[in-house]
Formats: C-alpha cells, sequence, structure tokens
C-alpha cells in the first residue's frame, strides 16, 4: 500500500470511477507498475478486469492528472470489499487523497456491505499507522508466502450491519457487558490471586444470564502488543466473546464527545475512549473495567448515554440485584444470607483446615489446641462460626470472658471479596458483646492479622501494643474531661494511645473522635447537630434495627445487621443536615409484620457523616456496594424523574435502643426543653439536652 501518515494540506481533487477505456487508465496502470514492488506483480489483464467490473476509482486535478487509485474486489457472498491496491504518487503522499479515496468507496458500500478488509506487511509500520487512524482494526497476523520471513496483517473496517447471527444475539434477553482490554488480560491470563474481581465474571451461573462483549479498538492493543506467541493467545481468547458492532461514523462522533467527559491524552486513554464509545455505540449497557479515570467519568457517561461503567465487582452485585440471584458467591454484601452458630466440637477440625495461615508459619496442632481449649470453657468463651446458605465457612471469632476484659485471641475471615467488611463486622459484633457483658476493655490478640485486618482495627479505636490490640467500650453519657480523671480509661491504655496529649492539644475538635473511639458512649459536651430523621420501620428493619425483626434479618441472625455503615436516601426538602452530626431515627406508623410496639417510636441512633445530592441514577451507583436497597426503591424516592434530585445520608456505628421510646414520650422530652410537640413528618433539628434525654431513656443507661 502506497500511502504516507504525514500531515499536510489535503489536495483538492476529483473522484472518478475508472474503465478500460477511460483517459486515466493508462496512468493508474503506470502507477501501479511503477510500485509493483510494494504492490505485488500485478498484470496489464488483471487491472482491466478490474476495470470492467467498475472497482476502480482514481482521484485527479483538473488537468486529469492522476494523483492516486484504489483497486477494490466485492465479495457478495460475505458481504465484503478486499482492497487490493491504495496507491497515492510519490508527489501527493500525505495529502489527504488516500483517506478520500477510502470515503468514496465507503460512502457508496456502506448500507449494503458488511466492511472492507486487506492485507498488509507488518514492517510497513507508516501504513499501519494509517489503517489505525482511519479505524480499520488487525484482525490477524499471518505469514507471507515469500521466502524471507515476513508477516501480514488483515485489517478490516466494519461497516456496522447487522447480519442475521449479529442480529439474533441483538435480540437475546440476556444482559450485554463490554469487558476493557485490561479485563479482558485479566481474564485471558486466569490470575486467581488479582484482587479486582474479575475471576467472578466467568462463574458457570452467569453463562445463561450475560452476553460478554470486546470493543473492535482490543485488536489495537494486541497488534501493540511485542510478545507475538501472546498476542495469538489473545485473539485466539476473544474467540469466545461477541465483537461490539457500530456504525463507524456513530462511533466516531461519541468518541469526540467523550473526549470532553473523560480525561487523559496517553495512548492508554485514546484506547480506553474508544473502547468506551464502541461500547456505547453498540447498544451496551454495561462497560467493565477497573481503571480509575473512567470509573469517575461514571456520572458524565451515564447522563449523556444511559451507559453504567462499573468495576467486576459492582456488575455482579448490579446482575444480582436485576435477577434476584445470589448463586455467584454465596453471601451478599449486605451480609444476610448467612448462618451465624456455636461452634460445635465436630467442627474444630474442619475450621483448623479453612482459616490455618500455613503461609504465615502457623501451625496446625498450635490452632487446633488454641480452639479445643477455648471450647472447652463452656461458661466463659464463646467461638462462633459464620457460614453462607451453603454451609461455606466464611469468618469466626473465639473469645473468652475474663474479670473486666473480653479477650480474643482468634478472629478470621475467609479470603473472598467481602473479606474486609465482614471482618469489620465481626470486630463491631464483638465490641456489642462486650458491652453486653459489660466488659470495659477489649483485647485481640490473633498474631495472624493481615494490614487490612490492623487498619480496621486502628479506625474502629484500637490501640497496638506487645502483640495485642486492645480497645475502651464505653456506655453511659459523660462529659469527655471526666473519663480522663475518673479512671475510666485505662491508664496504660491512655498512655499507649496518647489520648491525653491529644486531648490537650485540641480539646473541641478531638471531643468528637473521642467519641467514637470509646463508642457507644456520648458526651454531654460534644458540640453538633442533632436530627431526628423520620424513616419507615420497613426500612429501619431492613437497615439495623434486628429488634423489630425478631429473631432473623434477611433469614440471619441479629448479630449480623451490618449496621457500621450505610446509606438512608430521602427528599431533598424540607430541610438540610449537615455532617458530622448526630440522627435519631423516628420509626414512623406501620402496616408491614413486625415488632409492632417500635412503630411511632425513637428506636436508635447513629453518626451521619456525609451528606450527598444528586440525581437518583449517579446516588444509587456511587452507594449501591451497601446493599439493601434497589434501584427500583431509589427510583421511587425520586417519583421515577431520573432528574429529580434525591438526598443519601451516611452513617454509621448505630446503636439499636432496646427501649424504643414512643411518641408521647418524646413529646414530653420536647415540651420539658420548651419545644412544641412534633409528629415528625420530616426530619427536625434538636439541641444536646433533647438527644441525651431521648438516648437514656432508649438505652437505659445512665447519666454518670
Amino acid at each position: 500500500m502506497i500511502i504516507s501518515t504525514k500531515t499536510k494540506q489535503t489536495t483538492k481533487s476529483d473522484l472518478v470511477k475508472i474503465g478500460c477505456d477511460h483517459p486515466l487508465f493508462d496512468q493508474v496502470v503506470a502507477m501501479g507498475t511503477k510500485n509493483s514492488k510494494t504492490l505485488g506483480h500485478f498484470p496489464r489483464g488483471a487491472f482491466i478486469e478490474y476495470g470492467k467490473k467498475g472497482t476502480i476509482i482514481a482521484a485527479h486535478d483538473s488537468n486529469k492528472t492522476l494523483f492516486g487509485y484504489i483497486l477494490f474486489s466485492i465479495t457478495a457472498s460475505k458481504g465484503t470489499i478486499r482492497i487490493v491496491h491504495l496507491c497515492i504518487g510519490e508527489n501527493n503522499r500525505g495529502k489527504g487523497i488516500a483517506k478520500l479515496l477510502l470515503d468514496e468507496v465507503r460512502s457508496r458500500f456502506s448500507l449494503q456491505l458488511k466492511g472492507i478488509a486487506l492485507s498488509c506487511r507488518e514492517d510497513y509500520t507508516e501504513a499501519s499507522k494509517f489503517w489505525e487512524k482511519y479505524g480499520f482494526i488487525p484482525r490477524n497476523r499471518s505469514r507471507s508466502r515469500s521466502k524471507q520471513e515476513r508477516y501480514l496483517i488483515k485489517w478490516w473496517y466494519d461497516f456496522g450491519n447487522q447480519d442475521l447471527f449479529s442480529w439474533s444475539n441483538e435480540n437475546s434477553e440476556k444482559t450485554k457487558a463490554l469487558l476493557d482490554a485490561n479485563m479482558i488480560i485479566k481474564l485471558r491470563d486466569n490470575d486467581t490471586n488479582e484482587q479486582t474481581g474479575a475471576k467472578y465474571l466467568m462463574a458457570d451461573w452467569l453463562v445463561d444470564e450475560i452476553d460478554y462483549y470486546y470493543a473492535q479498538e482490543f485488536y489495537n492493543e494486541i497488534q501493540r502488543d511485542k510478545d507475538k506467541e501472546r498476542a495469538s493467545r489473545s485473539r485466539s481468547f476473544i474467540t469466545q466473546f461477541f465483537g461490539a458492532k457500530s456504525k463507524p461514523e456513530t462511533r466516531d462522533e461519541i468518541f469526540n464527545h467523550i473526549q470532553t467527559i473523560v480525561s487523559g491524552n496517553s495512548a492508554n486513554d485514546i484506547s480506553d475512549k474508544k473502547q468506551l464509545s464502541e461500547c456505547i455505540a453498540g447498544g451496551i449497557d454495561y462497560f467493565i473495567t477497573t481503571d480509575t479515570n473512567l470509573l469517575e467519568s461514571e456520572a458524565g457517561v451515564y447522563e449523556k448515554y444511559g451507559v453504567q461503567i462499573l468495576t467486576p465487582t459492582e456488575f455482579i452485585l448490579m446482575l444480582d440485584q436485576i435477577n434476584n440471584r445470589s448463586n455467584y458467591v454465596s453471601t451478599r454484601i449486605a451480609g444476610v444470607n448467612v448462618d451465624y452458630n456455636q461452634l460445635e466440637s465436630r467442627e474444630i477440625s474442619p475450621l483448623v483446615d479453612c482459616f490455618l495461615r500455613k503461609q504465615r508459619g502457623e501451625k496446625k496442632h498450635e490452632l487446633r489446641n488454641t480452639l479445643t481449649s477455648i471450647t472447652g470453657n463452656v461458661n466463659g468463651s464463646k467461638v462462633k462460626v459464620i457460614k453462607d446458605k451453603d454451609r461455606k465457612k466464611l469468618g469466626f471469632w473465639a473469645a473468652e470472658l475474663k474479670r473486666n476484659v473480653l479477650s480474643i485471641p482468634l478472629i478470621r475471615t475467609n479470603e473472598t471479596k467481602i473479606a474486609s467488611i465482614l471482618f469489620k463486622q465481626l470486630v463491631f459484633d464483638l465490641i456489642t458483646y462486650s458491652i453486653e457483658n459489660e466488659k470495659l476493655i477489649i483485647e485481640i490478640s490473633d498474631r495472624q492479622l493481615d494490614d487490612s485486618d490492623k487498619e480496621t482495627l486502628e479506625s474502629l479505636g484500637f490501640v497496638f501494643n506487645d502483640w495485642v490490640w486492645t480497645k475502651v467500650a464505653l456506655t453511659g453519657v459523660a462529659n469527655s474531661v471526666d473519663i480522663f480523671s475518673n479512671n475510666r480509661i485505662p491508664p496504660e491504655f491512655a498512655k499507649n494511645s496518647g489520648l491525653v496529649k491529644r486531648w490537650r492539644n485540641e480539646p473541641k475538635n478531638f471531643t468528637l473522635s473521642l467519641e467514637r473511639l470509646f463508642w457507644p458512649i456520648k458526651f454531654s459536651d460534644l458540640d453538633i447537630p442533632t436530627y431526628i430523621i423520620p424513616i419507615k420501620p420497613f426500612w429501619a428493619g431492613q437497615l439495623f434495627d434486628h429488634f423489630r425483626t425478631s429473631s432473623n434479618l434477611f433469614g440471619a441472625a441479629p448479630e449480623l445487621a451490618w449496621n457500621r455503615e450505610n446509606i438512608y436516601y430521602r427528599s431533598v426538602k424540607p430541610i438540610s443536615e449537615e455532617a458530622p452530626a448526630r440522627i435519631l431515627w423516628y420509626a414512623s406508623t406501620s402496616t408491614d409484620r413486625g415488632n409492632l410496639s417500635r412503630s411511632q417510636s425513637i428506636v436508635g441512633c447513629s453518626y451521619l457523616d456525609e451528606v450527598h445530592i444528586g440525581n437518583p441514577k449517579a446516588l444509587f451507583q456511587k452507594f449501591k456496594k451497601y446493599g439493601v436497597y434497589e434501584w427500583k426503591d431509589v427510583f421511587d424516592l425520586a417519583k421515577n424523574d431520573i432528574d429529580r434530585d434525591i438526598k443519601a445520608l451516611k452513617f454509621s456505628d448505630t446503636e439499636v435502643f432496646k427501649n424504643a421510646v414512643p411518641l408521647e414520650d418524646v413529646g414530653k422530652i420536647l415540651l420539658n426543653n420548651e419545644r412544641k410537640k412534633n409528629t415528625f413528618a420530616s426530619p427536625v433539628i434538636v439541641d444536646t439536652n433533647i438527644f441525651l434525654e431521648i438516648y437514656l431513656k432508649g438505652t437505659g443507661y445512665s447519666n454518670e
């Protein structure tokens, strides 16, 4: 192919179909013969045959001087055009003539044929750059027939027309998702250690649920791979997926707009944008990637095109919500399809086999002896195992009740995608367990914790010293100053954590951090807002109120209410909450099943961490990892208006009141504090005194 990619101003030229009797025919033959070293030997008789078929198009000036020509064949049975020659005269290369000739062929046949094919030597790098820039895809690589070891690249330009096969797939009821290049590579390499969740995409149950696609741009990624054996494996691997089909002009128009939404101009960034453009142009609703730049642009892309950009894990969870399926992994992120049982003696050996940290040097007999010793102490210890609905073990903790300490020698989670969330919840459960058993100090001494486990412990107020993680859990109401002077905090804990020094240096800003560190205590001198927020009893039960749902929460025991962090959606008006703040949850009137004594009552309190306002799709996409809510719930709240802003309240560390505080009692507390009674049809802000009175009544704690 005699072309050039150098950029010059396009030469004004006319295009004409060349027959054997056309005045330019001899010039075409002469130009082809002159460049036969590159184009290959092509006899005059062959030119005549192509001329008779009308498949030679020439570019020329007003003086009938030939600039270049394109010679091609049409295979009607396959619906394809094959370019034989694209030849531009030496003095006219790099002036846009090659593009004009291709544009002419495309405009004449794009509605009735599938696309354009051609072969070009791999070492013709300038030509290859041109083909890629125009939109051709390097579909294959094969050895040429020359004696020297040379390779041909088979390039393809798709017109985007549907054939019988693609039409059938287009009308499939399966969910369609396009995998980006990096995701395909992870699947190709079958990397079982990778942490993106890509491996879940190939679960057997998804075969009947999803059709996976690749962007044609992926072939350019393959072409750039210098490891030709690996490139060959990539070409072979993607044959199990569908190639995205789209109209080139639509794809290119979308790409130009994507440039304004997604940042980045590196070669990888451009390739990513091209893949996303193919996904959108091909009518595929989901684009699967782990690229941070693309994920951060999801809201803008969705607003314009309705395509969601998701990580593999997010996509699987989304699919689970759509199809009401959960067998891709035995437990859902919301943490509900599990059993939470006391360990039986016959389970010790299987538990050891499941949670032994052999790679860290832990010995099987040591773990077995520790578990045996703990389970033997019937009155002073407890081992609880968490399992999914298929009885697969996900995690466990072993605790011993000592004088003033809850000692946890073992706390483990299995390697699943929810391991870090599960570990945090297990620790949160242990804090609750220590409070129920009136143990002030919690000590975790398991030496097999990984880095993420340690980070979780630090975030929950644990202090590390001498191989033991220690936390102090205080209850009731107190002044933050007093806890340092009345020995409520063990001196060694205060010393190791540096709390006294931090409190002296920043008493005002540190009070909230201190209260959360010693959760569930509440400080009377903490100056942050409190909002009484109405919530339907159903959602209170779903999010945190396990007393309402009695013995089960989604089929799980109440210990597994995932109440460390969560999201509550509500309308934007009439109040603008500000974080940080405290929340008192008012469960309104209920007609559904559940503990009706917890309706029209304040049933718990939380910390308000963040307030987000936006359109329902953007907020749902951002926070759907917290489970519980499905898209239809959020959409209903927005009155089925995709452009109607709603509010997402991110809250954490919920303390559920054993004694729900009825509306009548709340009214009396308001009157005693010179406030009017309220039915809490919408959120109401109250002061610290009102919060503390309601809190003490709900928890039964004393004011110390």
